[in-house]
């Protein structure tokens, strides 16, 4: 497993999303509904986050469903999301082709209401290094992006608090 060739396939995906360099969580995430052609819907859950898995991301008929664990650091909340948008991005959708692994997830729901899922955990597959080398660019931006809406003059909050 070569970690600068798993970085370079996130940059190319970076790059070929077309997002600008400055984003926010709401712009990428639409960047990448237009992408997938579905809607993005984000949602805290009590139980995820017990079993080390805090996020989870499932690809449904009619939207893209991203969970993720609740946490007391917003940056740790947005790094889950994006992590699981990085997923989306890079297709691993398409990596998933068993049912069991579905069933293994949520055992409790129809395999025929969810078409693909991912978990984010702990595991060092090349998918979650590239989902999470990623979601780092996708942080990046996303500072960058905060960065150059404090320094505008008319930046009211920033200025006033």
């Amino acid at each position: 497993m070569d970690t600068g060739v798993l970085r370079r396939q996130a940059a190319a995906a970076f790059e070929a999303l077309g997002a600008p360099d400055h984003l926010t969580l709401d712009s990428l995430a639409e960047r990448i509904e237009e992408h997938r052609g579905r809607k993005i819907v984000v949602r805290a859950v009590d139980h995820l986050g017990a079993d080390k898995i805090s996020g989870l991301w499932l690809s449904l008929p009619a939207a893209e469903l991203v969970l993720h664990a609740k946490t007391g650091s917003e940056l740790h909340r947005e790094q889950i999301i994006l992590h699981e948008l990085a997923h989306m991005v890079l297709q691993h959708d398409l990596l998933v082709g068993e049912d069991r692994h579905v069933a293994s997830l949520l055992p409790d729901l129809d395999r025929s209401i969810v078409s693909r899922v991912l978990a984010r955990c702990r595991r060092q597959s090349e998918p979650e290094i590239v989902a999470e080398s990623l979601a780092d660019l996708f942080a990046g931006a996303i500072a960058r992006g905060r960065r150059a809406r404090r320094d505008e003059p008319l930046n009211f909050r920033g200025v006033f608090g």
